[in-house]
């Protein structure tokens, strides 16, 4: 039998050289710098909690283990060398053949969210920003009160003592739709074109009204024309200059006429029909009351009765009369009958003539001549001060106060003329035309729509007299508030006055009179 090739020495040396070589590649292995795990995929988005993941199966064969999951890197070792056993009591784990993908074991632990905790999604991504759109010009407001959505003919009554007010609204389109039938309404109305509607409207209107106390026809006045913002009941007045949108525009006509201070009865007769308008409502307002009524374009008329319900204006406050000692009264015509038949007497004495009939006739005609004389002809004569002086601050309230009450009160009147002759009881002098300019000024609504305020309540108070350096009477130093109230366009406007002036009070045919007025501080509120 032929020998092996090698004994069984050699091969135990063999064996002995392979495992020495296997137990070095572990220190070889430790000595590299760097292993190359393989390409690693960015981390693109963060993945949401939602089911826990599933357990993978637990199996003996490592070539029978599921694929790795994607985007797990694999480890391959090199040539040669050989996994480290793991110490003795350490449990081991399924270890897969050596170049194949290392797959997660099946004991890895999986998380669940707690009841009551969403799973965390990934934050949103926000739109590309865009520039935005060019400015569009501002639309025509909608929303305002003051917005006028349909035609509009609305009139009023004002019946005050002294004087009437009619007035009529109409919405602006209305107004410009009836000038220009053709023309195409603008969005606005600036400055030019407002004058302009004015100036038109107040020519083709100034007989569209016409007033009558009872059958006595008053003279018309030329309307006042103004255009507005709002609607009736609640307007506005336009500054100088400030442009309105159309469909917040109204054109409003003003007729003041002179009236009876408590006129019985009322006719107003109406011929504005535009645009096919056929009733204008109207509102009638007199004293603290107001009623409704309507004005047809087939009547053209409306009536209005008193029947005792519009209270009559008070009287004016009594002119305060100087206290004067009484005169000594010189009967003048007596003396002269007295020493004219004395001259006659002597006359015939010198002479030496003698009456005929004797002079007993001649006697009783003289006496009784005498005595009618001393009736016709009587001179006052004072001689003491022509007017008391007034030194209290009481005494000086009795009479300032009524003589400002009056001042006010001759502004209930509408002609000038009234006015200046109810402030001439009064006032005296030069102050007469410049008050009569500076309270028709105070008492005048603000605006272009010249209304005028009426005085419903005054008060005066007296806070210090002294003598009038300048001559008689007395100088006071006085407050005084006057509270007053307008209606117009369907509102009223409260106006309250306070004044602090230095006032001059003298006397003047036996009646004290304003004849000095230093205002120093004037109060709106």
């Amino acid at each position: 039998m032929p020998k092996p090739f090698l004994s069984s020495s050699w091969c135990s040396a063999f064996l002995t050289v392979i495992l020495a070589l296997g137990a070095l590649a572990p220190a070889g292995m430790q000595a590299q710098d760097t292993i190359n795990i393989g390409g690693m995929k960015p981390l693109e988005t963060l993945p949401s909690l939602g089911s826990p993941a599933p357990v993978l199966p637990k199996t003996e064969n490592p070539a029978a283990a599921p694929a790795a999951a994607p985007g797990l890197p694999t480890m391959t070792l090199p040539p040669g060398v050989s996994p480290v056993p793991p110490p003795p009591g350490v449990p081991t784990m399924p270890q897969p053949q050596w170049g194949s993908p290392i797959t997660p074991p099946s004991s890895v632990p999986t998380m669940t969210l707690p009841p009551g905790v969403s799973p965390v999604s990934p934050p949103p991504v926000a739109p590309p920003v865009t520039p935005p759109p060019a400015a569009a010009p501002p639309p025509l407001p909608t929303s305002s009160s003051l917005i006028i959505t349909g035609p509009i003919a609305q009139a009023y009554l004002y019946i005050e003592p002294y004087q009437t007010r009619f007035e009529v609204l109409f919405d602006a389109a209305t107004v410009l739709a009836w000038l220009s039938p053709d023309a195409a309404l603008p969005q606005s109305l600036t400055a030019d074109q407002q004058k302009q509607i004015v100036e038109t409207m107040a020519s083709r209107g100034s007989d569209w009204c016409a007033l009558s106390v009872g059958d006595q026809a008053l003279q018309v006045p030329m309307p006042l024309v103004a255009v507005i913002k709002g609607l009736p009941g609640n307007t506005l007045p336009l500054k100088e200059g400030e442009e309105v949108a159309l469909n917040q525009a109204l054109v409003g006509f003003m007729w003041e006429f002179a009236t009876p201070p408590g006129p019985d009865e009322m006719n107003v007769t109406w011929k504005g029909w535009i645009k096919g308008t056929t009733k204008l409502p109207l509102r009638v307002f007199y004293g603290p009351l107001s009623e409704t009524g309507e004005i047809y374009s087939t009547v053209k008329n409306f009536r209005w009765r008193n029947q005792g319900r519009m209270p009559r204006p008070e009287p004016l406050a009594a002119v305060p009369h100087i206290s004067l000692p009484q005169p000594l009264r010189l009967p003048l015509g007596g003396i002269l009958w007295v020493a004219a038949g004395l001259a006659f007497y002597i006359y015939l004495k010198v002479k030496d003539h003698k009456l005929p009939g004797g002079s007993l006739p001649y006697f009783f005609v003289w006496l009784l001549g005498g005595v009618l004389m001393s009736q016709l002809l009587v001179l006052p004569i004072r001689t003491g001060p022509a007017a008391a002086a007034v030194t209290q601050v009481e005494e000086a309230q009795k009479i300032v106060s009524p003589l400002l009450r009056n001042v006010y009160r001759a502004f209930d009147h509408h002609a000038e003329s009234d006015v200046y002759d109810v402030l001439a009881r009064s006032v005296d002098g030069e102050l007469l035309r410049k008050l009569y300019l500076e309270t028709i000024q105070a008492l005048t609504l603000d605006g272009r729509e010249g209304t005028r305020v009426t005085i419903a309540e005054f008060s005066a108070t007296v806070d210090k007299v002294e003598a009038n350096p300048k001559g008689a009477g007395f100088v006071v130093d006085c407050n005084w508030m006057a509270r007053g109230i307008v209606g117009h366009w369907g509102h009223s406007h409260p106006r309250v006055n306070i004044y602090n002036a230095r006032i001059t009070i003298t006397p003047v045919k036996d009646e004290w009179k304003l004849t000095g007025l230093e205002v120093q501080e004037v109060r709106r509120l």
